[in-house]
């Protein structure tokens, strides 16, 4: 098949190989116990986030009047206490990032040998003219344009566009 004979000259058929929805969103199709693991890993990982905001917090609170500061500074020992407590925070951040990478390489093993990408259908400029019921100068000048910003209606069709265009040389003095 020629690419020629593969685009379509119908406007319709344009998108007739696309699905409606792209992300498939199917939590029917899991088991509980995996439903629920994955619901134990988001709240773990949430917890983690918010423990590495807990020093700005801190500080914030303390701006605002909260002493919750001055318990970690001065009645845990300070620079000296933090100095004891460096292991306890190097082992949390390598069991964090074992934990995610043991998460990443268990999405290697499990998804990594399909291939969900699809052919990127080509179209010609007239059926792109067609469809979006645009002039060949209007479509040339979207092709050429540095910037496009395109405002659809609900029917699909193109209700605005706001083109800035590439400068034909640029002078670089001065």
């Amino acid at each position: 098949m020629t690419e020629q004979e593969h685009v379509s000259n119908n406007p319709d058929d344009l998108l007739e190989n696309y699905p409606e929805n792209l992300i498939i969103d199917r939590p029917d199709l899991k088991s509980m116990p995996f439903l629920l693991g994955e619901q134990l890993l988001t709240l773990i990982f949430w917890g983690f986030w918010f423990y590495l905001w807990l020093p700005l917090i801190s500080i914030l609170a303390w701006a605002f009047g909260f002493h919750i500061l001055y318990s970690h500074i001065v009645a845990l020992g300070g620079f000296e206490g933090f100095l004891k407590q460096l292991h306890v925070f190097f082992g949390g951040i390598f069991f964090a990032s074992g934990i995610l990478a043991l998460w990443s390489l268990y999405n290697l093993k499990r998804y990594g040998a399909y291939n969900r990408r699809t052919e990127v259908f080509t179209t010609d400029h007239e059926a792109l003219e067609k469809f979006f019921s645009l002039s060949s100068d209007q479509l040339r000048t979207m092709h050429q344009a540095k910037r496009l910003t395109v405002s659809f209606s609900e029917d699909g069709s193109i209700t605005g566009v706001l083109v800035t265009t590439i400068p034909a040389h640029r002078d670089n003095k001065g």
